[in-house]
Order: structure tokens, then sequence, then C-alpha cells
């Protein structure tokens, strides 16, 4: 996934992985660009179907994981840290198939083949120099002490 967001940096957006945030552990990807930002949580499916709800997110059979509830937390510390409105995204790796419940609203729900496109069509709000100014906030260490 990370790879495919990668994609975006030639479209004017930023990307970084691995984003260490106290209390929660690392956000899997902060994205930043002329659609805002976004913190994505990557949840991979072993080719099974993914049922995304409010609370929870089932992977095949497995034991249903509270993946929504983490990311809306993530993008909520990234918000404060970085001052700005942060986006919740899920994005589901080699699923079968992705249900969405219709109640999700708050969270995009992305897989990797239309995530860049997705993501790039989100209405501008940022201008370049915007975009360039929450990239270095967020690259700098001391941005994530207090989250």
């Amino acid at each position: 996934m990370g790879d495919r967001l990668d994609r975006l940096e030639g479209d004017g957006w930023r990307v970084l992985h691995c984003v260490p945030v106290r209390g929660l552990g690392p956000i899997d990807h902060l994205v930043i660009g002329p659609g805002g930002v976004f913190c994505v949580r990557t949840v991979a499916a072993r080719r099974q179907r993914v049922v995304v709800g409010d609370l929870l997110i089932g992977v095949g059979r497995f034991e249903p994981r509270p993946e929504p509830r983490w990311i809306r937390r993530a993008a909520s510390a990234a918000a404060g840290a970085l001052g700005t409105q942060v986006g919740a995204a899920l994005a589901v790796v080699d699923a079968s198939r992705v249900d969405v419940a219709p109640t999700v609203r708050d969270i995009r729900v992305l897989e990797p083949a239309t995530a860049p496109a997705a993501l790039a069509a989100a209405p501008a709000t940022l201008k370049p120099p915007d975009v360039e100014a929450l990239f270095g906030l967020a690259r700098d260490v001391r941005t994530w002490r207090g989250w």
C-alpha cells in the first residue's frame, strides 16, 4: 500500500510512513496533499471477505478487530498534533470482497488499485505551501511527542 500511496508524490501529495504516536503505536501512512491530510491504517485481507463496521472490522472468519475506532483516534491525535483537520482511512489490501456498512461515513475505505485516485479526487483544500508546511511539521519528531 505504501508504494501505491508514494505514487501520489508527483501530484502534489507528500507521504510519511510509520509515524509514531504515543499511546497508539505507529500510524501506517500519513498522506498530506491538496485534498487534505489523511491517516491511513493498512488491513491485510489475505484474499478473504472484509466487513467494515462503525466499531469493528471483520476479515474472513477471524475475530473482528477495532481498527475503525483505532483509526479515528489516530486521526484525532494527528489533528491535534498538526493543528488541522485529519481524515481517517482504512486501506484494505488483497481482499476478495469489501463490504462497508452504510453508517460508516467518516472513514474512507481504500483499496490499492483505487487508493491514489480516490485521494487525488478529494476536493482541494490545501495549497502547495500549506502541504509543504504540514509535511515539514509532520516530519519533525517533536510534533508527535505530546500525542
